[in-house]
């Protein structure tokens, strides 16, 4: 698991990590709204650049009471859209019945943390790999990638 800090938002710690080849995503699906960590469709993320620009900007929003969604989790996924559309952006970075791959991230208060030591082993069955660049290239849909991206040209 990748656990990180952004400097100007340091009582704040974002944890994430890639699960490759997960079997249980239906009983994900249905528990969704109410784990307390983001799932994302491992496909449409390029770099871990790209998943940190997210979350500092869902913690942007956060900070200035902007957020458009139920918490920092589902802002972070938000932040990932082209749009402003909380539908869309779930339908093209969300988890969906067939997806394989995922990357798990949680966004905590450092006073909150009491919760974290396998959080995610515990409702991910798949296999947990290192979350870094070369293993997101590996995991990426070149397809999903292009049709987020000419939606929006």
């Amino acid at each position: 698991m990748l656990s990180y800090s952004i400097p100007q938002f340091d009582s704040f710690d974002i944890h994430a990590t890639l699960f490759t080849d997960v079997e249980n995503m239906k009983a994900l699906l249905a528990q969704v709204a109410v784990l307390p960590f983001a799932m994302i469709d491992a496909s449409t993320i390029l770099s871990l650049e790209q998943l940190f620009c997210a979350v500092y900007k869902a913690l942007i929003e956060s900070k200035y009471n902007r957020l458009r969604t139920k918490n920092l989790n589902s802002e972070c996924i938000l932040s990932l859209s082209p749009t402003s559309n909380i539908a869309e952006a779930f339908r093209r970075f969300g988890i969906k019945e067939d997806t394989k791959n995922i990357v798990c991230l949680m966004v905590v208060e450092k006073s909150e943390q009491n919760v974290l030591e396998g959080v995610f082993k515990e409702q991910i069955e798949g296999r947990e790999e290192e979350l870094s660049d070369e293993n997101l290239k590996a995991t990426v849909s070149w397809d999903a990638i292009k049709k987020v991206s000419e939606n929006n040209l």
